[in-house]
């Protein structure tokens, strides 16, 4: 299957990008916080860049706590690690899963579902014979390709919820769950929610481009985020948002891809032929209150395509969306004008 080639982009090199969106942190208006510049915590975790800034004065020490959630919930959801609950999932050894992985499982599952496989978890048998961070990234054999594709199928996965809040799942063997697509949304979900057990009110949340905001930067002001333009190697804006409480999540072709030859492939898998969908799409930012609903939206949206994702998010309520195209045009959803920040 041949990928067409990204004829507007003449000189980037098969680079990986991870931050889209980047914090601005700027406010509308004269600020009432308690903090003009922020408490800020960063670290290199999940396989990205990540930062806490929180305008509300607390102990540096409490954002690294909330910072190190993330190193705790990798140890559940992560595809690769060989001591996460996950692989031991995948790899057969256990099928008695902690309620959080269930409650994840389960998103994944229903989005799935929403998308009549279009957005699959099951795709980790094909994902992982595609290595989007490798130095030299190479494109996998076909045979192989075709062998994966026999194991997805989400409608294999059984999945029960037990008296404990415990859950027990049952899958074909040599079915891969892979939760990359909507992990990073939970885990701010659950940042978010220890900033406010610890009385932080007023922060951004930033997973490598997942993008949280808790509260506004003061009780009259919005957070201002951009969105960097995709494919540039500078903080281009595509569009500025202004947010409070909400959650704004990214999901393009411009995240982890390499060329091979004139050939571009990006991370965004078709659960039914194996390879990066072909869709016309570069990216789709979904502005939502729970993170985790906008990780799993922006993927299943990307995956169902402009016409169909612009549908879903339609049918959605409470629940805004920015596709772009590859030929660079911008459509929004028919609520979504509101978050846009008008300078």
């Amino acid at each position: 299957m041949i990928m067409r080639k990204k004829s507007f982009i003449k000189t980037i090199k098969p680079v990986f990008v991870f931050l889209l969106i980047f914090s601005m942190l700027g406010g509308i208006g004269c600020s009432n916080a308690a903090l003009s510049e922020p408490i800020t915590v960063t670290g290199y975790k999940l396989n990205t860049y990540v930062r806490i800034d929180s305008y509300t004065n607390v102990s540096k020490s409490v954002l690294q706590e909330a910072l190190n959630l993330c190193d705790t919930y990798e140890k559940l959801f992560s595809r690769t690690l060989t001591e996460s609950t996950l692989y031991k999932v995948n790899s057969g050894e256990i099928t008695e899963i902690p309620e959080e992985l269930g409650l994840l499982i389960q998103y994944g599952l229903d989005y799935s579902r929403l998308s009549n496989g279009a957005f699959d978890i099951t795709i980790g048998s094909v994902s992982r014979l595609w290595d989007f961070t490798a130095d030299k990234p190479v494109v996998p054999d076909s045979a192989e390709i075709i062998e994966a594709l026999k194991y997805v199928d989400y409608k294999n996965v059984s999945l029960a919820k037990n008296a404990d809040g415990t859950y027990h799942i049952e899958m074909p063997e040599n079915t891969i769950l892979d939760l990359g697509a909507i992990a990073k949304g939970y885990i701010a979900d659950r940042i978010k929610d220890y900033l406010l057990t610890n009385n932080v009110t007023s922060a951004v949340i930033n997973l490598g481009g997942n993008v949280l905001c808790v509260g506004g930067k003061s009780s009259s002001n919005d957070f201002v985020i951009g969105v960097k333009k995709p494919f540039t190697q500078t903080n281009e804006v595509l569009v500025t948002l202004k947010l409070n409480d909400i959650s704004a999540v990214s999901s393009g072709t411009y995240e982890r891809y390499f060329y091979d030859g004139d050939t571009f492939y990006h991370h965004i898998l078709n659960p039914k032929t194996g390879y990066p969908y072909e869709n016309a799409l570069t990216s789709v930012t979904i502005l939502s209150r729970s993170s985790v609903d906008g990780d799993c939206l922006s993927t299943t949206c990307f995956a169902l395509g402009l016409d169909e994702g612009m549908a879903l998010i339609e049918s959605l309520p409470d629940i805004e969306a920015v596709f772009v195209t590859d030929n660079g045009s911008i459509h929004y959803s028919g609520g979504a004008d509101k978050y846009l920040y008008k300078a």
